[in-house]
């Protein structure tokens, strides 16, 4: 049987990514902006067949998704790393001996996406493979080495050597010093390795090289309870020549000011992007171990609009049921949605109203502003529902303010090239707009007043020199062509 293919509906052809000229956004080749945001779907290739896994991307896709994050070795839901054909990612457990049945599944999958129009940040392993511990505490043979880390990297990066629309990312949930053992030698042979598979070039893990400078490359890390590190850089320095990218894990507790860590490694002397590549899930617990209650599509919200008004280039939504493609049969207490039932939860739509958003008032002219309000954002974990993040177009024809619970915020529009502006509230949970109001500055600000207050109330404040800029937020867009059908024999033919 020969493999499926979309049927007429062909996606314009993904351009590889690079690095912005001021090193803090992803840029294609061309130089064309480009707005990550990604789908968090860690076991994929794992526990999803060929026909829901084809569902499943043209979902999100049509959602506005793209980029999916997934994992080719991934033991965290079965150790034994089996596709959903029961073929187990390596023979006997032997990093040097990967299954190909498994892998052309993965190829197939890879291909799926690129056909799709998405990109593929791809973990060649997860972070459990190389410090040999569950997050339950259960303990495992150290599958991944210093000695064959280089290999398997190699041998992984060479097989999507030719592939555009792969971001590498090492780690996977894991800090690279993990309870005071040192890692790091084993990530950077594996950097290393994938180096050489994707670009045939041998660069060490601390020499500039046009290698580095070719191979999207970052390091995904966990929020580090004991210390509240979260940040690639938590651990590596401006050494790693190999780091591209900075990816945080904001993490699932509900009191982490991320807007923080955003502002702190975009404000870096070496600039990197940087985003929130794991923040609260929509429905997971918020507390360990008590497990009730659970998230809600009001913290999706704030950490996506605090992260990319804060310099983000982008952000990840991430669920509960979908991370680990919950089934029908799986469901329970607290994973009370399948995949399937939690790909149209609101906070996924709300993601449709990102994208809209930010696109909308040209996102990759952005730069954080804060200064532009009074509210004090230095209250910490005492205030995060009522904190405020502001940004300003870099020319000064727009400005943003998102108040987290509604209400009132003073802000200062000295900022802005005109002293008179439109203003307009925007809902980001449902995309409606007030009518565009008239605005003349203050000498000590102006204060505005959103439409409501309270928890779960946020709004956005745009405030614009032209009108035209603002009508554009009233049109919602159409992120994809439709596929013919949701029946995916239909979609998919032979």
């Amino acid at each position: 049987m020969s493999d499926k293919t979309i049927v007429g509906h062909a996606q314009p052809a993904l351009s590889p990514l690079t690095v912005s000229a001021d090193g803090r956004r992803l840029v294609t080749i061309q130089g064309e902006p480009f707005f990550y945001l990604a789908d968090t779907a860690w076991t994929l290739p794992q526990r999803l067949k060929w026909d829901d896994a084809l569902y499943y991307m043209n979902k999100r896709r049509m959602q506005g998704f793209t980029v999916i994050q997934i994992v080719a070795l991934d033991p965290e839901r079965d150790v034994d790393m089996r596709d959903p054909a029961g073929n187990s990612a390596l023979q006997g457990g032997d990093l040097s001996k990967p299954n190909e049945a498994y892998f052309q599944y993965l190829d197939r999958l890879v291909q799926a996406a690129q056909d799709m129009g998405l990109y593929v940040m791809l973990l060649p392993v997860w972070g459990q493979l190389v410090v040999g511990e569950s997050w339950g505490g259960s303990t495992f043979p150290e599958t991944v080495t210093e000695n064959n880390a280089y290999d398997f990297g190699r041998w992984i990066g060479a097989r999507y050597r030719d592939r555009p629309h792969i971001i590498w990312c090492l780690g996977g949930d894991r800090q690279p010093i993990h309870k005071g053992i040192d890692y790091r030698p084993v990530w950077r042979r594996m950097a290393e390795g994938l180096a050489n598979g994707v670009t045939g070039q041998n660069p060490r893990w601390d020499e500039s090289s046009p290698a580095w400078r070719n191979l999207i490359i970052t390091y995904h890390t966990c929020f580090e309870m004991e210390t509240n590190e979260f940040s690639t850089m938590s651990y590596w320095s401006d050494d790693e020549a190999w780091i591209s990218l900075i990816l945080l894990q904001s993490g699932h507790g509900l009191m982490t000011a991320s807007y923080w860590q955003v502002r702190a490694e975009y404000e870096r002397s070496n600039p990197m992007p940087v985003l929130d590549a794991e923040p609260a899930y929509e429905q997971m617990p918020m507390n360990w171990p008590q497990l009730f209650p659970l998230h809600g599509d009001w913290i999706v919200r704030k950490r996506a609009y605090w992260s990319v008004l804060a310099g983000a280039f982008g952000h990840t939504y991430g669920h509960a049921s979908v991370w680990c493609m919950i089934s029908e049969k799986e469901r329970n207490e607290v994973l009370s949605a399948s995949w399937y039932e939690a790909l149209t939860h609101p906070g996924a739509e709300q993601m449709t109203i990102l994208r809209d958003f930010v696109e909308s008032l040209s996102f990759e002219r952005w730069v954080p502003a804060q200064s532009m309000v009074a509210h004090n954002a230095k209250c910490g974990h005492t205030c995060l529902d009522q904190h405020r993040q502001a940004a300003l177009d870099r020319n000064g024809e727009f400005a943003i303010v998102y108040l987290t619970d509604g209400g009132s915020e003073r802000v200062n529009l000295a900022y802005l090239s005109t002293p008179d502006v439109l203003g307009v509230w925007f809902n980001p949970r449902t995309a409606e707009t007030t009518e565009p109001f008239d605005v003349r500055r203050e000498p000590h600000g102006n204060l505005f007043e959103a439409p409501t207050q309270g928890p779960e109330q946020d709004w956005l404040l745009v405030l614009a020199t032209n009108r035209d800029r603002l009508l554009r937020l009233s049109v919602r867009r159409t992120w994809a062509n439709p596929l013919p059908s949701d029946d995916m024999s239909m979609i998919w033919a032979e």
